[in-house]
């Protein structure tokens, strides 16, 4: 009996084994390679970027929602992750289209840019048709903590499939198309004259 309960251990053993070995590693995705500065080099250098997200956001899940069957539920890919939270990765590629430094205790920086994001997942409007969502509020920030401008943002970008890979496309386009909102809106800003605030600030005044 000892035998025979030593031989189906082993068994149990080999199986678990075999099928850890038969299960495909997870699909990992960033934002692919850095995205074009959209503004000539030092244009905006002395503006810092901030992106802040609930703590829900701070895993690795791609997550999707059903629109058509409760909508209030996240889900997530089992078999697909982020390379990075997405807000770490939203940061790095605002950076680099916008020549913008990091707002993580940046001395240099004049003023914040700071992106609250809300929402940044894959929704299904019905199980063949789903859009990347990105909804965010922007405002810039002085260095004496006074909020300059602020602005929404919600962008919605169709994807191609219905699935993980065409979720996150939507999701690096909307980010890019961000990118490019922001851009239009600071150059606004600047031409109106509400980022001379953010240059030569009084030595010893608190900073951001």
């Amino acid at each position: 009996m000892k035998r025979v309960l030593i031989v189906l251990a082993a068994c149990l053993l080999s199986a678990c084994v075999g099928g850890t070995k038969n299960v495909p590693p997870a699909v990992v995705f960033d934002f692919g390679l850095p995205a074009a500065r959209l503004v000539a080099d030092g244009t905006w250098s002395r503006l810092a970027l901030e992106v802040r997200s609930p703590s829900w956001f701070d895993s690795l899940n791609v997550d999707y929602r059903l629109a058509y069957d409760d909508p209030l539920r996240q889900r997530e890919y089992a078999g697909s992750r982020w390379a990075g939270s997405p807000g770490v990765l939203l940061a790095q590629r605002l950076r680099q289209q916008l020549g913008v430094v990091s707002g993580a205790g940046n001395a240099a920086a004049d003023c914040l840019l700071r992106i609250e994001l809300q929402e940044f997942s894959q929704v299904f409007d019905s199980p063949q048709q789903s859009r990347g969502v990105l909804q965010a509020s922007v405002g810039l920030i002085d260095p004496g903590r006074r909020m300059l401008a602020e602005r929404p943002v919600a962008i919605d970008t169709p994807a191609a499939t219905a699935d993980a890979h065409g979720g996150v496309n939507a999701l690096v386009a909307a980010s890019s198309e961000l990118g490019q909102q922001l851009a239009g809106w600071l150059a606004g800003l600047e031409k109106s004259g509400a980022l001379k605030a953010c240059r030569s600030w009084p030595a010893g005044t608190p900073r951001q």
